[in-house]
């Protein structure tokens, strides 16, 4: 029989003694047919200013355009303008969550199950839940403290995304990088972590890891994304020593593979690690995966709109956190993103996404010819070396360079962070130094190279004064490139 993970005995000590909102726990009692309410301290909409809020779409974008060419208007207005501007469910807008939760349970193949029915724990299934929160990286925040005391420890892989560094060090745990490859996360190399735990002279007096991040596709920063079988690879060891899985995907609807290739609203995507959970879970059971998934990169950054999905015990946890900080997500956001999701419907939402997909792709594509003629093999600028490699990224918006830079005592590969802190500076280009996403603030030869925004006419210049930093410094080290 199934045996599922034991969420309770991984919850951190501040969610265990953190007090529900006396106000907010009782806000659904307010929906009771023929209740009367005294309860919360909402403002009187009346007293609101906006009657309307009317949005008007690109026409070239999805659904942008009338049959005379005109733009689309949408309009946000009465009870749905009431309910964006007024103190709402800690949870989301309960519109935009229940089309939330339809949405991922028909792409990622989960039925729809509540905690407490007749499904919860049968044949190892588990209930799960979604929250709304202010992008993926507010709820990343709470989920980490949701399970991590000070002295716990998480794995991450390695690059990892450098927002969730600090999040974990202000916690007082300690995030232990695991390495990866042209695929991400590597298996092997996270079960010789978790099987040496005790007997490893570095973590035998750790203790035993609660949770391994990672952010399986377009990885900010390496570019990198998993395969199916690698997922069902890293899966199976999650399971194998009961740990959770946290999987922050904001690139997942951004993937190049299989772009093109029948329609949107239709063609594969490489399955999440939330939709293998299901398999073999009579075995294994399930609800060792909680998932993040962002509309930073679809829609807009400056919308905040991002949606975990996972266990109830999680996203419980998620939500009591929100209520006694922020409260709730933002409704004006929530609305605007609602009624583009209406307007659109599922197949629209996609087909959008691909679209957006197919802009970084082209991108990529200009940019990675432009690496090559310029850092890379046989360039015709400057010595002519090679002078940078990486994985070509097939999802996301990076490019993650492993520099060839002079050696120094402290590393052997060189450190970009003083090459472009300083040298690079000067030359009037930049780029993020690898260092920032090494938990521990280790060296790194690496830099992440963002091709989302530069100008086109811009890139080749700013490629040339990568060289000529690179070379600079070979020649202030006395050294010839190899």
């Amino acid at each position: 029989m199934a045996k599922n993970i034991d969420h309770a005995a991984l919850l951190s000590e501040a969610t265990r003694t953190r007090p529900p909102s006396s106000i907010r726990s009782l806000f659904p009692a307010e929906l009771i047919p023929g209740m009367v309410s005294f309860l919360a301290g909402k403002p009187n909409a009346s007293t609101f200013p906006l009657e309307e809020v009317s949005l008007t779409l690109k026409p070239d974008s999805v659904g942008g355009a009338l049959a005379d060419g005109k733009p689309v208007k949408i309009s946000i207005a009465g009870a749905d303008l009431v309910t964006a501007l007024q103190y709402g469910p800690t949870a989301g807008i309960p519109k935009l969550v229940k089309w939330l939760t339809d949405f991922v349970s028909e792409q990622h193949g989960r039925p729809i199950i509540e905690k407490g029915s007749a499904l919860d724990g049968k044949d190892g299934q588990s209930a799960w839940g979604l929250t709304v929160g202010n992008g993926s990286q507010d709820l990343l925040g709470k989920a980490f403290e949701a399970v991590l005391d000070p002295g716990d420890i998480a794995l991450v892989e390695e690059p990892a995304y450098s927002g969730i560094l600090p999040q974990i060090f202000m916690l007082k745990a300690t995030a232990i990088p695991i390495g990866s490859d042209e695929e991400g996360l590597c298996p092997h190399k996270l079960r010789e972590a978790l099987e040496g735990w005790s007997t490893n002279p570095k973590t035998s007096s750790l203790k035993f890891p609660k949770l391994v991040y990672t952010t399986p596709t377009g990885a900010n920063p390496a570019g990198t994304t998993a395969s199916e079988q690698r997922k069902r690879e890293v899966l199976q060891v999650v399971q194998e020593f009961n740990i959770l899985l946290f999987e922050d995907d904001p690139y997942y609807y951004l993937s190049f593979v299989g772009l093109g290739e029948g329609a949107p609203e239709t063609r594969r995507r490489t399955p999440s690690y939330w939709a293998l959970e299901q398999e073999n879970r009579a075995q294994r059971g399930t609800g060792r995966v909680l998932r993040f998934d962002s509309m930073s990169k679809i829609m807009s950054a400056g919308l905040r709109i991002g949606f975990a999905t996972g266990p109830c015990v999680l996203i419980d946890a998620i939500c009591v956190h929100t209520a006694s900080s922020n409260l709730q997500p933002a409704g004006p956001t929530q609305a605007i993103a609602l009624a583009l999701l209406q307007h659109w419907g599922r197949d629209g939402f996609l087909q959008h996404a691909d679209k957006v997909a197919e802009f970084y792709r082209n991108r990529r594509d200009q940019f990675e010819a432009a690496v090559t003629r310029i850092l890379g093999a046989n360039s015709k600028k400057g010595t002519g070396k090679q002078i940078a490699n990486w994985v070509r990224p097939v999802a996301g918006m990076f490019l993650w360079l492993k520099l060839k830079l002079p050696p120094t005592d402290a590393s052997p590969e060189g450190d970009s962070f003083a090459l472009i802190s300083e040298k690079a500076r000067d030359n009037l280009v930049l780029a993020l130094p690898g260092a920032s996403f090494i938990p521990g603030n280790g060296k790194s030869c690496y830099v992440r190279m963002s091709f989302s925004m530069v100008p086109e006419d811009q890139i080749e210049l700013g490629l040339t004064r990568l060289r000529k930093t690179l070379e600079e410094a070979w020649k202030e080290a006395g050294l010839e490139i190899p």
